[in-house]
């Protein structure tokens, strides 16, 4: 079966569970939930899945939107250039404030990541809103399906609008509305599955627990030393 077959039979899927897991009904409370904290609040957006399906339910307000760029050697530039034109396709009249990660243009950033954590939650600091929406979902793990809807931090209150979708909802979501994603997302799926295949920084020590490192090796060598 060509990739294009594996394709559309997948997308035949998802359009099918749209209406089967009541996606629809998550998307009009999930909205209806969010837009309170929208005035005072900024859309966290790393390109992936979940924070693309998020912001494209949203894109009709007037929406502040944050980007993280990880730098060259975390995410290549070709992907980064497809982040961006995707975030500019769904949100155009969004306004984005985009920071980048210094260390991201040095090798030692794929094997040290405690100043990663520094930098960014230093940086979404200094950004000063009450409110970061963020495209996170309770299963996809323990600790984030305990963390509840809203978490409050010390100069920032969290809040997940999509929280409780599933991963079937979103992948469904996104096929539904044409959401534009991550080309790449298609060859990792293909190989580790549409529920585990996840859009992080590529040959990253940080994710070696979930062998990333290696699928990266296999699936884009060709970034690995000129990223």
């Amino acid at each position: 079966m060509s990739t294009d077959e594996w394709l559309e039979k997948w997308k035949e899927y998802f359009l099918m569970w749209y209406d089967e897991g009541k996606v629809e009904e998550k998307v009009i409370e999930a909205i209806e939930f969010v837009t309170p904290y929208l005035d005072q609040g900024i859309v966290s957006v790393s390109g992936g899945k979940d924070s693309m399906a998020m912001l494209h339910m949203l894109a009709k307000y007037k929406l502040r939107v944050f980007h993280w760029d990880h730098g060259r050697w975390l995410v290549p530039r070709e992907i980064e250039d497809e982040v961006l034109r995707n975030i500019a396709t769904v949100a155009p009249t969004a306004e984005l404030i985009i920071r980048r990660y210094s260390l991201g243009e040095s090798e030692v950033s794929r094997e040290v990541w405690a100043p990663w954590y520094k930098e960014f939650f230093g940086t979404l600091r200094s950004l000063g809103f009450r409110y970061h929406l963020l495209g996170i979902r309770a299963d996809e793990s323990c600790r984030r399906s305990a963390k509840g809807r809203v978490v409050k931090r010390h100069e920032w209150v969290e809040v997940y609008p999509i929280y409780n979708f599933s991963w079937r909802d979103v992948w469904a979501y996104i096929f539904k509305h044409d959401v534009p994603v991550p080309s790449v997302y298609a060859r990792y799926a293909k190989l580790v599955g549409w529920d585990k295949v996840r859009f992080v920084t590529f040959f990253d020590r940080e994710f070696e627990k979930y062998g990333s490192p290696q699928i990266d090796s296999i699936l884009s060598w060709r970034w690995k030393h000129n990223p």
